[in-house]
This record gives C-alpha cells, structure tokens and sequence, in this order.
C-alpha cells in the first residue's frame, strides 16, 4: 500500500489496535480494538493520518492554514467563523492525490463495491479518557459509489476545520498542528433498529445499571435528537429490565435507495409501539457488559439491528461521570458518602498534599502516627466522608440529616433516597466506649452551660489570645528542626494536635449558634419578619466579618491621601512591585504600616484556603488591593454599615423584650429572651474561629514545606519548587531516603490527573456504586423557565450577572449580581460590591448565605448548573424570598440535563449553544 514517513495511507479494521490511535483516531482504534475482540463490528477501513497529511500537503497552503488557526481568538466568535470558512473554502477544492484515490479503491473492492457505506471522522484527540469530540466533525451514510466514497472523504478531512471543532480545540487547548484526521470507512448496517447504550447510567451515575436508547431507522434520527427515543435501565448484575419508557417517536430515518438518507412520518401505530423486545434488550445489554468488561471502564456505545442480528458500531469512554476509583465498598454492602467539599463549600479539585492532610487533622478513626482514616476517602481530587455507619444508626441518622440539611436543604431527601436501596441494608457497627460517651456527655454539660449559665462576655477575646499563643507554639516547634525528615515528622506530629486544641471553646461556639436559632424562634411570636431577621445581624465576634471591616478601614485611610487613591486607580498586576512604589511616599508608609497589620492578622486567608497549594493573601495580595480599591471608587465604609445592623439588632431587641414581658410569664420570658441575647452578641459570632485557626496552621505547614521543596529541587529529587504539592505526606518522608522512585513521572501524571478533575463536578452525595442521587427544589407558581433552590437571604433584586470562578482573577462591579459556584472568606471581599448572590452549593449556614445575610443583599444557593446556564451580562432577577433565580433576557433556562448528558455526553451541544450565543 502506499506510504508516507512508514505510515500507510488505509489500515483494514482487523490490522488496527488500541495503539495506533495517533494513526486512525480515537473513532478507528475502537473500532479496530473492538473488531480483534471478536465483537460484531461491521468491515471497514481508516484513512490514516498520513492520508490527512498528504492531502493537506497537497493543497500547498498547510502553513498559511494553521498560521491563522493559531491566532484564532477562541472568545472572537465571528473571527472563528470568518477563518473556518476561509479554510474550507479552500480546502474542499482541492483533488485528492492519485495515490490515496487507488488506495481507498483496492479496500472497497475488498469488502465489496455494491454495498452502501458509513463515512465517519476520527480525530487524534478524539475518545479520549478524559476529553470527548463526539458529532465535532462531519459523518456520511449510506455512501455508494466510488466517486460519493471519495467526495465524502474529502468533507471529513475539511471538517477538522468548522466552527465548532476549532473552537472546541481553542478551548481545551489542543494543538491544531496536533490534532490530525482519519477517516473511518465502515460498511453500512441498514438498520430497522439502532440507538445507543450507556454501561452506566449517565443521569445518577449508577455503575450497575445500564441504560439503552432506541428508535426506528438509523440511529442518526437519536443522536441528532430528532426523535424522542424509548428508553430502557437493566441491572447489570441480575440482568432484570427495571424499567421502560416508551417515547411517541414521530419520525425516522431510513437509507435511501440511491445513497444518502431520507426522513419520514411514522405511521400511528408505530409510534408508540415498543422498539424492542425483552430478547432485544437482554442482548444488547450482554453485549454492553462484555465491551465494558473488555475496556475496563462505562462505555458508551453505539449500535444497530439488521435482519435481527446486532451490530457495534461505536464505543467510547464516559467521559461524564464521576469517578469512584476511590470509594469502593470496603464489606460488599452499598456505602454512602458526603462531599467534605460541599462542608467546606470549595468544590474545586485538589492536589495529593492537600487530600492527604485532612485524614492527619482528624484524630477518630485511626491510630496515632496512620496516613489514612477509613472514614475519609479521595476520588476525583475530593475529599468524602463515609456516613455510611451512621446512616444506618437509628438514632445517630437524625443527627446526620441535621448537619448535611445545613450544607444543602435537600441533601437528607437525597440520602433518604439512596438508603431505600436494599444494598444498603445491614448493622450499623457502631459502638461507644465509656470513656468516649463521657467525654461526649462533657462537651454536651459545656455546651449547656454556655448556653443558660456562664458569664461569656470575655470569652472571644480569651479565645483569640489562646489562638495567637497556639501559632506562635507551632511556629517554634517548626524551626526548631532545620528542613528535612524530622522537620516533616514534628509537622506530622503537630497535626494530630489541633482538632483537639479546638475544644477550648467549640462548645461555647455551638452555645453561640443555639442562640441564634432559638432567639429568633421565640421571638416570632412577637416581631415582624424584618425585625426578626435583624435580631442575628451585626454580631461582633466574627472573624470574617472583622476582616472585611478591617479592609474598609484600609479603604478609608487610603481615601484620606489623594496621592494613595490615584495609585490604587492604577493597580499592576505585579502587587509587590506596586507596594513597593506605594512605600516610596509619606501616605503611602503609613498605609503600609496598616496594610501589615492586616496582612500579619488574615494573610494567611484566600480563596479554595483549605487547599495548602491555593496561594494565600500573602503570597498574592492582588485581589485584596483590588476590594480596596473597590471601596474606594464607591466610596463605601463597612463599619457604618455594621453599626447601622448592630444598632437596628438592639432596638429590635428592645421592642422584643416589651412586648414580651406582658402577662402573667412575662417576667420569665424576658429573663429567657436575656440570657439567650447574651449569648447570641456575645459568642455567637465564633462559628469560623475554628477554621480560622486550621488556616493560620496550614499557613505554617505551608512555609516549612516551601523551604523543604527548596531543598529535595537542590538535591535533585523534585524538578521544581511546585512539585512538592504532588507528593503525599508519607511520600515526603519517604523522598528524603528514596532514589529509586521516578518521582518526575509520578508528579507529571498527578498533575495532568488534577488538571482532568478540575473539569469535574463533584457530587454532594455519592454511592459506592457511583450513583448521585437526582432531587430538585420545587418551588409551588415558579415560572416555567425560572433556575430554583434554597432561599437564604430575603429580599428581590434585579441586575447583571457577573459569573466568577476564580475570585483571584476577576472582581464584582458595584451593582452586578454574583454567580458562583461556592463561596468561601476568601471570597468575601466581592461581597462589597455584590447586588445579589447564586451559588450553585450551600445551604442556610454556608459561608456565602451567612455573609449575604449581613450584608443584606437577596441570596439563593443549591441552584444546580447556575454557572453554566447564566452568562456574564444576563439581566437576572433573583428572589431570595421564593428561592427563585429569573433570567430576564429572553433566554430559555431550562436546559433538558438528560438529553445533554446522554447525547454525546453534553460535549458537541455545549460548543452549540456557546457558537450559538
């Protein structure tokens, strides 16, 4: 056959194998992996990319091509589409060299020149595992003819340059020099039946059960979603059908006799008719099992029904699940686990320093000394916990469904859902020594006591000092030991010690938050909805809001300086640099003496701050000077603000107590309403001291370990500084003593790996078998098109959307409505300028509703996929009574999440809607 640089232009199905993917495309190495495995796969043959190359040289214009495809501008829509065009335009003119013409000739006599055939792309980046190009280039049915063949060929090859494919590249950041096509030649099956099968369903992520899509026709009446197809779920293990739906399926298409395809009108009693039949359906999902068996992972799969034989006629990975590779089931029973990311609403992937940190902080569970905690498992950069045991605890569930409702509202719906499972059945195992009930019943007696009896007014103060005492212990204990393994052992050491530490005034803290939920309870008998609400806002006390206060009074000494408020209109991107300008001027020495104090105080915060990698506001203080800039251009000042809200609380209060005291309980009633005051102004701000310290912690490990990566890239055994965040903590001991491990490979796979995972969506709920539970909010008169969730902070506002990800890039304009995935403090100074919030997680205690609520703007939280379905500059309402988010543009929000996760995983229908805009 022919050849250019040792690579033949047509490779047969039974020559190809899972290893001539950059030849034939992700499309052809499947098909050749599936045809040596024995699978029914119809004949066929690829066009190499040597082909691709060849007739790509043959235009004479493969230079001027891709210079302009690399200064594609992936947010320049019409820049795309005007280059796109020019390429094909030139490209569908040009002959296909003789060479290949007699190539492709001599492989379609081979299998036969009367038949009709299925011309396909397949991309070099195409089904790969963690990145799908499904429907990103052209496809061809039933193809006759030579000329047709050839004509078919050649739109496949210009189609790795339409619209969609070129940007799907730009934005996934894949070469277009790299990427090359092949084109798959497959003889064509005439299909009474085809559609598709998923190993796993793609909606709940189910691992055993598996879901097959069917129609009449060709399968190109589903995949393009010209029909609604009846859908079928079986269990795996027991292959019991557990469900049908049968669709109305109007249409379809079938082959035309002189090639191509034809559209037509089912007949009534066709269209609601059954496509299959229970044999139909048992083989098929035989035949899914042993693809996935042969692949090792869910497929998704593509097949037809000819003459009642079965055909496969495609297969590729799912690239939209979440994985379990970490959470299987330690004893064969179902297990339930919650995301910890959700409780410390930061979603974000996480590299294997950071994962493996928290198992240490955690003193239950395990010895002293152990890396791993069995309760705290990693899958997909995330952290889960097994609530498994307690779930199934008579008494301790209730408890469960109490914090998890705290996180999202619907969150003990879900577990309920899950729990009805017969696999999850069986003993809880959970039993209580008496020296561990004891010390419970200790924490409980301290909690009381807070509650109805100390004298607490001195208490926040005391547990900052003990804090401040704590760190400075720690900082100590760190340098004692010069970097090395006995400087990772003391680390180590330290770490078993904080959770601990934090009972010194956790019960007290938790005394805090009982008052805020009872003093408001009782006092709804009394006061209107807005004074009730008031009674819990401007609470001293809270590290968070003492934070943001600071940041106004920095805002506010910079106001005094009109030297100080041009330089902060003309902030660099390099904020050392720009201090030390600033620190050349009078104003700006005494600005930075402030600046410091801050910074020494909370610059051990940022952004994802529970992620030891995640830079802190010491090592990045840009967004900081650009919220204080903020305050400065609108000229706000939080402390007016938060002395209005204290001052409105106290004459609420007021108002509550004289109304109360009436009648015959009155005097019991106001003593009550008392105490619980005190309580509430007094410790009922400490609901993040706790992780306030775990930060200020993290920050010393952080520089003890920056100094150890220093000293392991000196020593030859990391390439760079960085790569210390990709070992495990038992790794880091291990390095100093190692050298036969490659650590370079193992570093540079964990990096691609975190990379993948950072485009996932973690789960807040997920099973052993991979199953999400799907529950929604429901709000009773929502408009048809209106986002739902969780209201947690009253009031209506309308506004631009401003969709943020990372708080470290992006700043709010004042008036805009922030939309963001979760919130944590190191996003609070967004808040300044924020209308409005939508997060897609969190519930009534997360950090977003809490500040939201202080800051008095509208807020819904649990709204799924908000980022995805409003777009920067979408006029929003939010309402924050109702729980409802509005987009009032006209677009249609509500977005089929089936169709979109089982039509080619949502890939090719995201460029659309992007192309579309």
């Amino acid at each position: 056959m022919a050849m250019t640089s040792h690579v033949p232009y047509i490779l047969n199905f039974f020559e190809i194998h899972a290893a001539d993917l950059p030849v034939v495309g992700g499309k052809g190495a499947n098909l050749g992996e599936m045809t040596a495995a024995g699978f029914p796969v119809p004949e066929g043959f690829c066009l190499t990319t040597a082909a691709f190359r060849r007739f790509i040289e043959a235009s004479g214009q493969g230079e001027d091509i891709y210079a302009l495809l690399e200064r594609v501008d992936s947010g320049d829509m019409e820049g795309v589409r005007r280059i796109g065009e020019q390429i094909r335009t030139t490209l569908v003119a040009v002959p296909i060299p003789e060479e290949i013409v007699q190539a492709v000739q001599n492989a379609w006599q081979r299998i036969g020149s009367k038949h009709a055939y299925a011309v396909r792309s397949s991309a070099t980046a195409e089904d790969l595992p963690d990145a799908s190009f499904a429907g990103q280039q052209d496809t061809y049915l039933n193809v006759r003819g030579l000329d047709a063949l050839l004509d078919a060929i050649r739109r496949c090859w210009v189609s790795l340059f339409n619209d969609r494919a070129i940007l799907y590249r730009s934005r996934n950041r894949f070469s277009h020099r790299d990427v090359a096509l092949s084109v798959v030649v497959q003889r064509m099956v005439l299909s009474e039946l085809a559609g598709t099968l998923f190993t796993a369903d793609p909606v709940t992520g189910h691992r055993h059960t598996l879901v097959i899509d069917a129609s009449f026709g060709l399968g190109e009446a589903l995949v393009s979603g010209l029909v609604s197809p009846d859908s079928y779920r079986v269990d795996k293990r027991t292959r019991a059908i557990l469900e049908r739906e049968i669709a109305e399926k109007t249409v379809a298409i079938w082959p035309d006799p002189g090639g191509g395809t034809r559209q037509e009108v089912l007949p009534p009693e066709m269209r609601t008719r059954a496509a299959l039949n229970d044999a139909q359906i048992l083989a098929l999902a035989d035949l899914g099992c042993r693809v996935e068996s042969h692949y090792g992972q869910p497929q998704d799969l593509e097949w037809a029904i000819a003459e009642d034989r079965i055909y496969l006629l495609q297969t590729r990975p799912i690239t939209s699940l979440y994985p379990i590779d970490g959470l299987a089931s330690p004893d064969g029973t179902l297990h339930i686990y919650f995301s910890m990311g959700h409780q410390q609403n930061m979603t974000r992937a996480m590299a294997p320093l950071s994962l493996s940190t928290f198992p240490l902080l955690i003193p239950f569970g395990h010895e002293p000394g152990q890396f791993d905690n069995p309760y705290l498992r990693t899958s997909g950069g995330r952290l889960f916990a097994d609530i498994t045991q307690p779930l199934r605890h008579p008494i301790l569930r209730r408890g469960v469904f109490i914090l998890t409702s705290q996180f999202d509202a619907l969150a003990p719906q879900a577990l309920r859902l899950v729990m009805q499972r017969p696999e999850f059945r069986g003993p809880h195992r959970m039993h209580f020594s008496y020296r561990f009930l004891r010390g419970v019943l200790r924490i409980l007696g301290r909690v009381f006591l807070g509650l109805w009896w100390r004298d607490l007014s001195d208490f926040v103060a005391q547990t900052n000092e003990l804090m401040d005492t704590f760190i400075a212990k720690i900082r100590r204990r760190f340098r004692a030991q010069p970097p090395g393994k006995a400087q990772i052992q003391e680390m180590l050491a330290a770490m078993g010690e904080l959770f601990p530490f934090f009972l010194n005034w956790v019960p007290e803290a938790a005394a805090g938050i009982a008052a805020t939920r009872l003093l408001p309870r009782l006092a709804r008998h009394w006061l209107p909805p807005e004074k009730v609400e008031s009674l819990t806002l401007g609470i001293p006390g809270n590290v968070v809001n003492e934070m943001n206060l600071s940041l106004s009074d920095l805002a506010a000494l910079a106001r005094r300086s009109p030297v100080l408020v041009e330089r902060f209109k003309h902030l660099e991107n390099d904020a050392h640099a720009w201090l030390d300008k600033t620190a050349q001027t009078e104003d700006g020495r005494l600005f930075l003496k402030a600046w410091q104090e801050f910074l020494t105080r909370y610059g051990a915060r940022g952004p994802a701050e529970i992620d030891i990698m995640m830079p802190r506001w010491y090592e990045d203080p840009l967004p900081l000077l650009r919220v204080i800039a903020g305050h400065i251009e609108k000229e706000t000042n939080s402390r007016i603000h938060f002395t209005a809200q204290a001052q409105a609380r106290e004459e609420a209060f007021i108002e509550l107590l004289s109304l109360a005291q009436r009648g015959l309980m009155g005097p019991l009633r106001v003593r009550l309403l008392k105490r619980l005051y005190h309580v509430l102004t007094t410790v009922g701000g400490m609901r993040e001291h706790h992780k306030f310290l775990a930060v200020r912690f993290l920050w010393e490990v952080k520089q003890v370990l920056k100094e150890n990566a220093a000293c392991l890239v000196a020593e030859g055994k990391l390439a760079t500084p960085d790569d210390i965040w990709f070992l495990t903590w038992r790794e880091l001991l291990a390095i100093w003593d190692e050298d036969a491990t490659d650590w370079g490979t193992v570093i540079s796979r964990r990096r691609a790996d975190l990379e993948r995972y950072q485009k996932l969506i973690p789960p807040l709920i997920i099973t052993s078998d991979g199953e999400t539970p799907v529950v929604r909010y429901q709000v009773a008169g929502a408009p048809p098109n209106a986002l739902q969730g969780n209201p947690v902070s009253p009031g209506v506002v309308e506004g631009v959307a401003h969709v943020i990800h990372d708080p470290t890039n992006e700043s709010l304009k004042p008036g805009e409505i922030l939309v963001a995935p979760f919130t944590d403090p190191g996003w609070t100074p967004l808040f300044i300028n924020a209308a409005g919030l939508v997060m897609e997680i969190g519930g009534v205690l997360a950090h977003g509703s809490v500040v939201a609520r202080e800051y008095g703007i509208p807020a819904v939280v649990g709204v799924r996929e908000a980022t995805k379905k409003i777009r920067n500059g979408h006029h929003i309402r939010v309402d924050g009574n109702r729980g409802l988010v509005e987009i009032l543009d006209g677009v249609d929000a509500a977005v089929e999440e089936n169709t979109s996760a089982r039509q080619g995983q949502g890939e090719s229908d995201a460029i659309d809607n992007i192309l579309n805009g």
